[in-house]
C-alpha cells in the first residue's frame, strides 16, 4: 500500500511492536501488525509476524494481488484491504443494471453500482484464494481515479461498503487514507467508519500523537501508519486486535 504524496512503498514491510500504556484511555497491549500486498510478492517473511493486513487487490480496482494466498500463510491472523477508485460514468455503465437499475446519466447510481461490484470482485477473488476475514479496509487515495464530485465519490464508497456488509458475515469495514486525501476525494464526510490513518511520517512519535487525533470519518482511529524506512503500523485501539485475533483464519 502507498500514498505516493507521502509514503515510499518498498518491497519489504517490517513489523511494529508497540506498547501504548500512555494512551489516555488506559489501553496497554502489544501487537505485531504489518501490511503487505503485490509489491511484497517473492518476499520471505517466515514465521516472525503474528498479525497482518493483506491487500486483496493489486494496486487498482478490479486487479488481483497475485500472491494473496501465499501472503495469507505468513500470518496466524490477518485483516484485508481493497484498493478503490472511481473512473467515472463511462466505465460504470458496465454495471448499469446491477445491483440497482440506473439511468444512463445517473452518476450517483452508476457510482454506487461500480463500488458495489468492485467490492464483490474483491470478495470473490479472496474466497477463491481461501482468504477469509471479517475485517475489511477500503484504501482511499488520490493516486487512483476519482471524479471531482464529492457526492458521487461517496456513493461509490457506499456501494463498496454495502457489498462487504452483504457478503461477509459480521463484518467491520474501515477506511485507510490520510486526512487531506480523504477530504479531497470525499469532502467533509463523517460516515463514522473506523480509520487506519496514513501519517506519512518517519517517526513513531507522530504516529502515537495521531492516535489521539479526531478521525476524519468522525469514527475512531484504530491504526496509524508511519514509515521510518518501511511501512509500520501502530495499533491505537484494542478493538482492532480483538476483532482480528479472535477470528480463526483458514489456510
Amino acid at each position: 500500500m502507498k500514498l505516493r504524496a507521502f509514503i515510499i512503498l518498498v518491497a519489504v514491510a517490517v513489523l511494529a511492536v508497540v506498547a501504548l500504556a500512555d494512551r489516555p484511555t488506559g489501553i496497554s497491549y502489544r501487537r505485531v501488525v504489518v501490511d503487505v500486498s503485490w509489491p511484497n510478492c517473492g518476499t520471505k517473511l517466515g514465521d516472525v509476524f503474528a498479525t497482518g493486513i493483506i491487500g486483496v487487490t493489486g494496486g487498482l480496482d478490479f486487479h488481483a494481488n497475485p500472491c494473496l494466498a501465499t501472503e495469507a500463510t505468513w500470518f496466524s491472523h490477518y485483516a484485508v484491504y481493497v484498493n478503490t477508485g472511481y473512473p467515472g460514468d463511462a466505465r460504470a455503465r458496465k454495471f448499469i443494471d446491477t445491483p440497482l437499475r440506473c439511468g444512463f446519466y445517473d452518476s450517483s447510481c452508476l457510482a454506487y453500482n461500480y463500488g458495489f461490484n468492485e467490492g464483490l470482485y474483491a470478495i470473490k477473488y479472496a474466497d477463491r484464494e481461501n482468504v477469509h476475514s471479517n475485517s475489511w479496509w477500503l484504501d482511499v487515495e488520490t493516486e487512483n481515479s476519482w471524479t471531482g464530485n464529492f457526492l458521487v465519490n461517496r456513493q461509490f464508497l457506499t456501494g463498496a461498503v454495502d457489498a462487504i456488509k452483504q457478503q461477509i458475515w459480521s463484518p467491520t469495514v474501515g477506511i485507510y487514507s490520510a486526512s487531506g486525501q480523504w477530504n479531497e476525494i470525499a469532502g467533509p464526510w463523517h460516515n463514522q467508519l473506523p480509520v487506519w490513518l496514513a501519517t506519512g511520517a518517519a517517526g513513531k512519535a507522530t504516529a502515537v500523537k495521531a492516535c489521539r487525533e479526531p478521525a476524519f470519518t468522525g469514527g475512531t482511529v484504530w491504526l496509524t501508519q508511519y514509515t521510518p524506512k518501511y511501512d509500520q503500523n501502530l495499533p491505537c485501539s484494542s478493538q482492532f486486535n480483538d476483532l482480528v485475533t479472535n477470528m480463526p483464519q483458514p489456510h
